[in-house]
């Protein structure tokens, strides 16, 4: 996709989809700067100069003035990579995607587009969920967890954030009934290998060497990462979390079963953060559990009721399974 449809594109949702386009109400449009006053509107007199602080009027389209502030706000809204692309080529695809909105917006009201069911159905969605973001953010600025709030739970969760650096082999087991070798080795093989990795580390061969004494065209045997790496508890498998925190710096684990592979690991330390490095992340967390608690006394105060029946999860079939033994950060 060319860098014009990229931003073309992001452009258009933003502006179709968080209705920009509200100029388009019942509210008597602003007069062009300099043009005589709307009509209908006989007693209205010539309005003072504009003074040096007023905002600055950069698009007309007829009646409607668009002022530079409300441009620059809607790029604010604008993916990342498409904000990197109008800082580029500047300010002016932005204004012509916003005229044509402009114009369209204006023809489907002269053609009575809006009194459609399934278009009048989708604009009291989009003004729902607009309204429900707005509500949202306020929600979640006047939260605000307190200091003692933020140090209760660190002290309380404080073993949550500790990180292990570890490096680990990985020997991938064939899944259930493959046959074919290029998938891994069978459970035996891999559990075999994997006390041979252990057997060599706990002689002191270096890891790297190991690595490339046990390497296989199929690549069932894996080094990860050329260097030790931090993990808290929960980017881990349980087996391998209850294994590595288990560990003594510069100690070797057993061989760790998972439904995928063997591992091997080696620690290389621990990190035990203060309050003052999670701080922010606690109070992120704690402002979310204040959020859905607000939510669920919402629901609870407007009776909502829901059919189990039709919401019932339904049986999917199950993914194969992933060679990612673990997420990474």
């Amino acid at each position: 996709m060319t860098n014009k449809n990229i931003w073309a594109t992001c452009l258009a949702i933003i502006l179709f989809a968080t209705g920009a386009c509200a100029q388009q109400t019942t509210t008597p449009p602003k007069p062009v700067q300099g043009g005589p006053p709307p009509a209908g509107n006989a007693k209205t007199t010539a309005a003072p100069p504009a003074a040096a602080s007023s905002p600055k009027v950069v698009l007309k389209v007829g009646a409607i003035q668009v002022t530079e502030a409300e441009l620059e706000s809607l790029v604010g809204k604008l993916d990342a990579r498409v904000r990197a692309i109008v800082a580029n080529e500047g300010m002016r695809p932005v204004g012509e995607q916003y005229v044509r909105m402009l114009l369209l917006s204006r023809k489907a009201l002269d053609e009575h587009l809006d009194q459609s069911p399934e278009l009048r159905s989708t604009l009291e969605f989009l003004r729902d969920q607009t309204l429900a973001q707005a509500e949202y953010q306020k929600m979640a600025t006047e939260i605000q967890p307190s200091q003692e709030e933020i140090s209760q739970y660190f002290t309380a969760h404080r073993s949550e954030f500790d990180s292990v650096l570890i490096r680990e082999f990985i020997i991938q087991k064939r899944p259930q009934g493959a046959q074919n070798a290029k998938e891994g080795l069978t459970p035996e093989e891999a559990k075999t290998t994997a006390e041979a990795v252990r057997k060599a580390l706990l002689a002191g061969t270096d890891m790297d060497k190991v690595a490339a004494d046990f390497a296989t065209p199929t690549n069932a045997v894996m080094l990860i990462d050329p260097k030790p790496r931090a993990f808290r508890r929960a980017q881990m498998q349980p087996p391998l979390e209850k294994a590595a925190f288990a560990l003594k710096d510069g100690e070797i684990s057993e061989p760790v079963e998972t439904p995928q592979a063997f591992l091997v690991i080696k620690v290389f330390g621990y990190q035990h953060p203060e309050l003052k490095e999670v701080a922010t992340e606690i109070e992120t967390k704690l402002r979310q559990q204040k959020l859905d608690a607000e939510l669920d006394n919402l629901k609870k105060k407007a009776g909502v009721w829901m059919d189990e029946d039709y919401f019932k999860a339904k049986a999917v079939a199950k993914p194969p399974s992933a060679t990612q033994i673990q997420p990474r950060p």
